[in-house]
């Protein structure tokens, strides 16, 4: 069941900020916001690595609750991460940029 919340969760994710609003996911903060807010102060910027780190630490709480595998990282990497996934596309959404960051980061 949590399996297929979680891929669910993903794909609606994945598919960009038209993706999440036509699924209506309730994203919590920030990470309803799009990358471009995130990058545009050092008050937004703290504000967004502290909810990616709370979003990616769901995640993992998810996966290993679920017997996957988890991205073996550290928070530089992870905000480092997410920053490359949003400057490439700044218009998405910062959940769906750290979603991104995520499973990159599990298949390296």
């Amino acid at each position: 069941m949590i399996r297929a919340i979680v891929l669910l969760i993903a794909f609606a994710v994945t598919t960009g900020t038209a993706g999440a609003e036509e699924a209506s996911i309730n994203l919590a903060g920030i990470g309803s916001r799009k990358c471009s807010y995130w990058l545009s102060g050092p008050d937004h910027r703290l504000e967004g690595t502290v909810w990616i780190y709370g979003f990616w630490s769901g995640l993992n709480y998810v996966a290993a609750s679920s017997q996957q595998d988890q991205p073996k990282t550290n928070g530089t990497a992870m905000i480092t991460a997410v920053e490359v996934a949003c400057k490439g596309n700044p218009s998405q959404i910062l959940a769906s940029a750290a979603w991104a960051a995520y499973i990159d980061s599990n298949q390296k």
